[in-house]
C-alpha cells in the first residue's frame, strides 16, 4: 500500500515515509491495540509510525521483564565451546561467543546484557567485560556478584567513558532504540579508534519475512521493535557516524522459525511468548532444524542479521 505520512524518518531525515505499510497487533505479549509500520522511501528502513513516546514505551515494557533470579553459573556451552558451536551450527542460534574474538587485554561492553549468560562466560575467560542494562534489579544482582554492570537511565547516554572499549556488541537491542542516530553517536564515543561494533537485528531482507508476511513476528514484534533494518540500510546509518562495514552475515534460529510458524498456524493467538510452544517437542524441533539448514544452503538472506563495523 502506498501512503504519505507526516512524520519524518528518524534514520535518514526524509520528510515523509511511503511504500509498504503494515497494521499489526502484538502477537507475542498480548498488548491491546494495533500499530502501523511504514517504509521510508529514501533509506528503506521500516519503522513504527507514529513513533511511541517514552511514556508509551514505559507502559509497553512495564509487564515485559520478569523477576526470575539471574543464573551466573557456567553452562555446558561455556565449558565445551566446540559443542556449543556445533549445536548452534544446527540450531542457527546467533551467539556472540561464537564469533567475537574477545581476549584478555581487551575491554568489551555487552550492551543490554539481560540474563548475563554471555557476560558471565566472557568474564570467566578473563575478558575485561562490562555490561549495561535497563533493569535496576539485573544491575543490582550483577554488581552484588562482582560484575561491572551499570544501569541505563537514558538512551541518549551510555554510562561509560569516552574511548573506553575495544569491542561493543548489542544482541537484539538496536531495533528497540527510538533514536538510532543519537545512539550510534554514543557507540562511536565509547569505542576506541579502530574499535569493533557488532549489531544483531532482525533482517528485513530475509526470505522468511516474505514467506510469513504479517506473521513474521520474530522480526516485527510490534510494538517493541521500533525499527527494522537490512544490511545496506544499517551500514549506511553507521557510515554517517564514522563506522566502516567489515562484513555481515545472517542465520535463522530454529526458535525464530518455530515462533513464526506458530503465528501462521494459530492466527488468533496473541500470547505466543506467554505460553508453551506447541511445536517444542524435541522430534519436531530436530525436523525443523534439519529443514532450515537444508533450505538455507540456497538462501543468502536469513532472519537474524549480524553486522560487524569498525570505528574509523
Amino acid at each position: 500500500m502506498n501512503t504519505s505520512n507526516s512524520e519524518p524518518c528518524l534514520v535518514c531525515g526524509a520528510s515523509a515515509k511511503n511504500g509498504l505499510t503494515y497494521q499489526l497487533r502484538d502477537r507475542r505479549m498480548g498488548l491491546a491495540g494495533e500499530w502501523r509500520l511504514a517504509t521510508c522511501g529514501a533509506c528503506g528502513v521500516i519503522s513504527m509510525d507514529p513513533m511511541p513516546s517514552d511514556v508509551q514505551l514505559g507502559d509497553y515494557y512495564s509487564g515485559y521483564a520478569g523477576d526470575v533470579p539471574l543464573d551466573f553459573s557456567l553452562k555446558a556451552g561455556s565449558r565445551w565451546p566446540w559443542l556449543r558451536k556445533l549445536f548452534h551450527h544446527l540450531s542457527g542460534d546467533v551467539d556472540p561467543r561464537d564469533f567475537i574474538k574477545a581476549t584478555t587485554g581487551l575491554r568489551v561492553l555487552d550492551y543490554g546484557c539481560g540474563n548475563v549468560g554471555y557476560l558471565a562466560d566472557f568474564h570467566a575467560r578473563g575478558v575485561d567485560i562490562a555490561g549495561a542494562e535497563l533493569s535496576a534489579r539485573v544491575v543490582d544482582e550483577c554488581q552484588q556478584n562482582g560484575f561491572d554492570v551499570r544501569q541505563v537511565k537514558s538512551f541518549s547516554e551510555i554510562p561509560f567513558s569516552d574511548a573506553e572499549f575495544d569491542i561493543v556488541y548489542l544482541m537484539q537491542v538496536f531495533e528497540h532504540l527510538r533514536d538510532p542516530n543519537l545512539f550510534m553517536e554514543e557507540l562511536s564515543r565509547i569505542l576506541k579508534p579502530k574499535g569493533l561494533l557488532y549489531l544483531a537485528v532482525p533482517n528485513t531482507d530475509s526470505v522468511w519475512r516474505g514467506v510469513f508476511g504479517r506473521h513474521w513476528v520474530s522480526g516485527w514484534f510490534t510494538p517493541f521493535h521500533l525499527f527494522h533494518y537490512s544490511a545496506p540500510s544499517l551500514a549506511r546509518l553507521a557510515g554517517r557516524h564514522g563506522f566502516a562495514l567489515i562484513n555481515s552475515w545472517s542465520n535463522t534460529p530454529e526458535s525464530w522459525f518455530r515462533l513464526n510458524l506458530e503465528a501462521r498456524l494459530f492466527p488468533s493467538d496473541n500470547l505466543l511468548d506467554r505460553r508453551s510452544s506447541r511445536l517444542a517437542a524435541t522430534p519436531i524441533r530436530i525436523v525443523l532444524m534439519c529443514v532450515l539448514r537444508l533450505a538455507e544452503l540456497f538462501i543468502r538472506n536469513r532472519d537474524c542479521l549480524v553486522i560487524k563495523l569498525q570505528k574509523q
